[in-house]
């Protein structure tokens, strides 16, 4: 099964009338969601910048960042069509482009200042690790200034199968050799971590 069908079929088929958007989207609790948006904003400046919202699903960090008031030129992207009906209807002021920047050329390099990716490398697809740092080298093309995304913790205290759970020492490893500065911070959720990668040239 392909990257894209297996995450298809895992996300459309969750897709039902009156299902809370977090369980749409795979996550525990609303809580837990909005914690890992609010990592965002608290560490990257986002008024004024163009932001790239990779695997936005039912669009909820726009409808986050509109409840906290911050002046955000967003863009949404996901893969599954189905999703972004969805996410039109319940924000029709919100930009929505159903592509997958991963393979697809959809966005010239370095259109938009930052580009967020939340829980887009939880599904186990067979070949993760070797997939993240390539697909942060592409977040961080599209970026002109930083690319930030949040995986699970190796730490957390139920690891669920189908899923990956990392290391963050072995994350840093990974991406070491790019052009940018990294950040981790694991102190928001005891099962997730962020990473905020700062190119060089932007700090």
């Amino acid at each position: 099964m392909t990257r894209t069908r297996r995450i298809l079929d895992h996300y459309d088929r969750r897709i039902r009338p009156g299902r809370a958007s977090f369980e749409v989207l795979d996550w525990s609790d609303r809580d837990s969601q909005l914690k890992r948006f609010a990592v965002l904003p608290a560490n990257v400046e986002l008024d004024g910048k163009i932001l790239l919202d990779v695997g936005c699903g039912l669009g909820d960090l726009w409808a986050f960042l509109n409840a906290q008031d911050i002046s955000v030129r967003y863009v949404g992207v996901d893969l599954s069509e189905k999703m972004l009906c969805a996410a039109r209807r319940l924000h029709p002021d919100a930009v929505f482009v159903n592509a997958d920047v991963f393979k697809d050329v959809v966005f010239p390099p370095g259109a938009f200042d930052v580009v967020f990716a939340s829980g887009v490398f939880n599904l186990d697809l067979g070949n993760n690790r070797a997939f993240l740092p390539r697909a942060v080298r592409r977040l961080l093309d599209l970026a002109g200034e930083c690319a930030v995304f949040n995986l699970l913790h190796r730490r957390a205290a139920v690891c669920h199968e189908g899923y990956v759970y990392y290391d963050p020492a072995e994350v840093l490893k990974d991406l070491e050799a790019m052009s940018c500065h990294v950040t981790v911070l694991d102190d928001y959720l005891d099962g997730d971590f962020t990473v905020i990668c700062r190119k060089v040239d932007s700090v």
